[in-house]
């Protein structure tokens, strides 16, 4: 029983290893598993053949991978469309599986971006396409979203875009699930709902959360309503029970006819048959297994006339899940999915020995507190009236929004009308439910991201406290979880380190957070494209993991996008009390201000001074942004933004203005050619110098002359697009300590060849 246990342990830990063993050791692993599974050593055994079977999915999951030397490089690629496209008016998205690959390249499946194209996309297509390709990556972040260990996950083996102008053909058409959940896409967007309960219904029914805008997400967000207005196990659950109780009642039906039949293996059966079907109409995603494969577990156990045990069943479902997907705990579903059926099998019966009533308060209320640490941890929003509003939306959307939207789909094919009936009464529910929700309002003064870093003291606090409130009724100890709440809402908020600065990987663009001992500033928001920004993709949940819920100053050097695109989400998101800019945003309802040379100020014993844009400076773009200058002890840092050889001539003129010589210097646009003269490069002799530039982006940032100069005064260069986010620290006694994200945070999908 517990070997199950260990081999999912074993196939989940090789997701945290930096580097892979060869295929002869996940052998050697392998076969001592099974020599010691048969021992009173099973759990040993059962780890052992969880890590070989991790460490062999991985070694197959790269091996497919675009290769490195062909990175970038031109393709004609031939493949099906095995997605749902999405489109965002100027780009459309789709997965393409290969078919076959080309000539010498392993590969087997694209994540493609298509810009102003004519073509309507549809699952189902074999298209012959001209495609520029990369091999997989992301930024790497404190904090931020893992892009590459996604992609790993779903078997992409390149991402890239259909180069604009090629001689793209489309070869068939097939029938497929993804083109039978597109048609049905197009039948609820043709229905006569709301365009708002259209978006929901095909959350709800195909799994396509597309359609939902970004405001509305957030506002389920807030609620802690998502997993009930998208595909989610608590919905295949419910397509299981429906099955299983019609199952039994035929059976009971055939039974009246003289025919002897199990009700109860019959509804297993049909219970089995409804909850895969429901999941492949949704897409079969990674969260969509997750959740069938913990269904059927139950389900096979009754087919199999077999009893099996809270623990074996739960083990089961940890395993099944592990061999479906090995990356599983990297994702916040994971968690909150686990926990979740965790509580609800061991604690459910213990706390809800009471009446129906109090027992469903008490049920939302524990699975409340069981999600608590994953959303604090994956800096997911804390829903605190989520028991409330889950005793109310959990019937209405599971009883009456639900069946009715699955009834339109069943009958579409057969009956237009009668379908559009159906999701016009499901959508008239869902507007209403949603006019219901915009009533009320959240306290200001309720945090939805708590102001704890997620390290040290306070993470084990946090543990502490779910721990306790968890506890049944009669445990001593129980009411310690008050004065530790209290230690949380009230420890001091004095960071260790009095100065800590990190140049973010934003990719092609800037961004640096200045963190004192109280303060925080943020110097640019880096780029923005389509509907994707870093403001609120990288920079935001650096700052919640930080515990950060205050920005005293946000300065945005200059109005270039690779600088300026995240501000106006950053901006909503962490509202500053003072708002500097070189440029002009014009962002809607904003007050902002102009930096000027001499503005100063200082922050627990650290200064800050704008040594540039002067009052009377009338350049545009690069040569108009703010440079900042920071001293700390003896140490002096440089934030230059864009600024041009001529903007540098002008600040070594003012020598009174400008250091000698400094510790860490953001070079100037990026390592251009156009900046980071020689005199410039000569009279500051940097020690640490950071390039902010992205991954053999077709800029060529940085330019090799300038890395040139930097490494002939001896300073060490530091390149995010190769180290991921690069940190200075500087601790108590004024020493300097630097690290970089991608070798803190080391995953074996990392390849040292993407150097």
């Amino acid at each position: 029983m517990y070997g199950i246990y260990s081999f999912a342990a074993g196939v989940y830990v090789v997701a945290y290893w930096p580097v892979l063993p060869g295929y002869a050791g996940a052998a050697v692993l392998a076969v001592t598993g099974l020599v010691v599974l048969p021992t009173r050593a099973r759990v040993m055994g059962g780890l052992l053949l969880g890590i070989s079977y991790g460490v062999c999915w991985g070694h197959y999951s790269l091996s497919h991978h675009l290769p490195d030397h062909l990175n970038p490089s031109d393709h004609i690629v031939t493949g099906e469309i095995v997605s749902i496209p999405v489109d965002n008016g100027h780009r459309v998205r789709f997965n393409l599986k290969l078919l076959p690959s080309p000539a010498h390249l392993p590969l087997k499946q694209l994540r493609l971006s298509w810009y102003q194209h004519e073509e309507k996309l549809v699952p189902g297509q074999i298209w012959e396409l001209q495609v520029r390709l990369r091999r997989p990556r992301g930024n790497v972040n404190p904090g931020g979203f893992d892009y590459q260990g996604w992609l790993l996950g779903q078997g992409i083996s390149a991402t890239g875009y259909v180069r604009p102008g090629g001689d793209h053909r489309l070869l068939a058409t097939t029938l497929s699930v993804d083109s039978l959940r597109y048609r049905l896409r197009e039948s609820i967007q043709s229905s006569p709902a709301s365009s708002t309960s259209q978006a929901l219904m095909a959350a709800l029914t195909i799994g396509d959360r597309s359609l939902i805008d970004s405001e509305l997400w957030q506002r389920l967000s807030q609620l802690g309503l998502v997993h009930l207005l998208v595909v989610s196990g608590l919905h295949i659950g419910f397509m299981a029970t429906i099955g299983f109780v019609a199952g039994a009642i035929l059976a009971r039906v055939i039974g009246l006819m003289g025919w002897s039949i199990n009700a109860r293996y019959c509804g297993a059966l049909l219970a089995l048959f409804t909850a895969m079907a429901y999941s492949l109409m949704a897409g079969l995603s990674l969260p969509t297994q997750r959740a069938m494969i913990m269904v059927a577990v139950a389900l096979l156990a009754i087919l199999a006339n077999r009893h099996v045990g809270k623990v074996t069943g739960f083990g089961l479902a940890l395993a099944g899940v592990a061999l479906v997907d090995p990356l599983a705990t990297l994702n916040a579903g994971f968690w909150m999915s686990f926990s979740a059926v965790a509580g609800l099998i061991w604690l459910v019966p213990v706390f809800c020995r009471v009446s129906k009533w109090r027992q469903l308060l008490r049920v939302q209320w524990l699975v409340f507190v069981l999600l608590f640490l994953p959303l604090v941890l994956w800096q997911l929003p804390v829903a605190w009236f989520a028991p409330v509003f889950n005793l109310l939306a959990i019937p209405w959307v599971g009883f009456l929004i639900i069946p009715l939207c699955l009834l339109g789909s069943a009958i579409a094919p057969f009956s237009n009308m009668l379908a559009d009936n159906c999701w016009w009464l499901a959508g008239w529910q869902l507007d209403q439910f949603l006019r219901l929700l915009h009533w009320f309002e959240l306290p200001e003064w309720l945090p939805q991201f708590l102001p704890f870093s997620h390290s040290g003291v306070s993470l084990w606090l946090m543990v502490a406290v779910v721990t306790l409130l968890i506890l049944p009724r009669g445990i001593p100890g129980r009411f310690l979880f008050v004065p530790l709440l209290l230690v949380l809402a009230w420890s001091p908020k004095t960071r260790q380190h009095p100065l800590t600065v990190t140049v973010l990987d934003v990719g092609q663009g800037l961004s640096v957070v200045v963190q004192t001992a109280r303060h925080n500033l943020v110097y640019d928001t880096g780029p923005a494209y389509g509907d994707f920004d870093t403001g609120s993709s990288v920079v935001a949940p650096f700052l919640r993991k930080q515990g950060v819920t205050l920005l005293d100053k946000l300065v945005v050097s200059h109005a270039d996008s690779d600088h300026a695109g995240g501000a106006a989400a950053l901006r909503t998101l962490f509202p500053p009390d003072d708002f500097l800019v070189g440029e002009k945003l014009g962002i809607p309802n904003v007050s902002e201000r102009s930096c000027l040379a001499g503005e100063s100020w200082q922050w627990d014993g650290v200064t800050f001074q704008f040594v540039y844009p002067f009052p009377d400076t009338l350049a545009e773009g690069n040569n108009r942004s703010c440079v900042l200058l920071i001293q700390h002890g003896d140490d002096e840092l440089l934030l230059a933004g864009d600024i041009e050889a001529s903007v540098e001539r002008q600040l070594l003129s003012l020598k009174h203005n400008f250091p000698d010589a400094i510790s860490v210097l953001v070079a100037p646009h990026h390592g251009s050619r156009t900046s980071s003269s020689a005199a410039f490069v000569s009279a500051l002799t940097p020690l640490h110098v950071v390039f902010s530039a992205g991954f053999r982006h077709h800029f060529g940032h940085p330019a090799k002359d300038v890395v040139g100069r930097y490494k002939q005064h001896e300073a060490v260069l530091w390149n995010t697009a190769e180290q991921g986010a690069i940190q200075f620290r500087w601790d108590q006694q004024g020493k300097l300590s630097v690290s970089a994200m991608r070798n803190e945070q080391r995953r074996y999908w990392y390849s040292r060849r993407d150097k």
